[in-house]
């Protein structure tokens, strides 16, 4: 299995085996729940595969029909929140058009999705010390992507022409990804606080912080 950006070029190899039968599933996601639960205690560093092993209840050549390794499996759990977290942004902005409704219910989006699993900050940034290199890509393809859809709205006039795309990509997404962390430290924050921290931060980006 390969990982590919929004673009169509290859990023990582996977190295691992999707299932072909039902018993082949069961075990697959047995193995996909050990590693969620023993990456999210210990650590990538300290989690091995006979841990995983164990914990999945599965013979030890299982685990190698699917995984090449401990990296692989880490991968395929980083690329499975990759696509989930941009399949849950782009569901939630169908029908809005205007960038500042798609911003909004964007981070409203990955908010709800982060809130729900918060293990996916620890496997997306676990990979700065797993290889700099995966850490990188992850954040320039999301980069990318951003750059492609706001050149959109520079173009129908919505977003001013004299800012750097690129910059105002990453300051974005670092406002996502902050925000996020913002709701999980409360524990237990209902829609009523999401729905406040978020129009808070789209009053910030729509009008900005300081007064003239």
């Amino acid at each position: 299995m390969i990982i590919y950006n929004d673009y169509g070029d290859k990023m990582e190899n996977l190295n691992c085996r999707p299932p072909k039968t039902k018993v082949g599933e069961r075990s697959f996601k047995k193995i996909i729940k050990a590693g969620k639960a023993l990456f999210a205690k210990d650590g990538y560093q300290s989690t091995s595969i006979n841990d995983i092993i164990a914990k999945a209840k599965v013979a030890a050549g299982t685990f190698y029909i699917y995984f090449d390794n401990k990296r692989a499996l880490y991968l395929y759990l980083l690329n499975e929140y990759s696509v989930n977290i941009r399949e849950a942004s782009t569901l939630a902005t169908e029908g809005y058009n205007t960038r500042l409704e798609i911003e909004r219910e964007g981070l409203r989006a990955f908010i709800h999705y982060t809130n729900k699993d918060p293990l996916s900050y620890k496997i997306i940034w676990e990979s700065l010390f797993v290889d700099y290199k995966i850490f990188k890509d992850y954040y320039v393809s999301f980069a990318q992507s951003y750059i492609h859809h706001l050149k959109q709205h520079v173009e129908s006039g919505e977003i001013r022409d004299d800012i750097d795309l690129e910059t105002t990509a990453y300051v974005l997404m670092g406002v996502s990804n902050f925000v996020g962390l913002q709701v999980i430290f409360k524990e237990g924050a209902d829609e009523i606080d999401i729905d406040f921290i978020v129009n808070e931060t789209m009053k910030v980006l729509h009008s900005g912080m300081f007064t003239k």
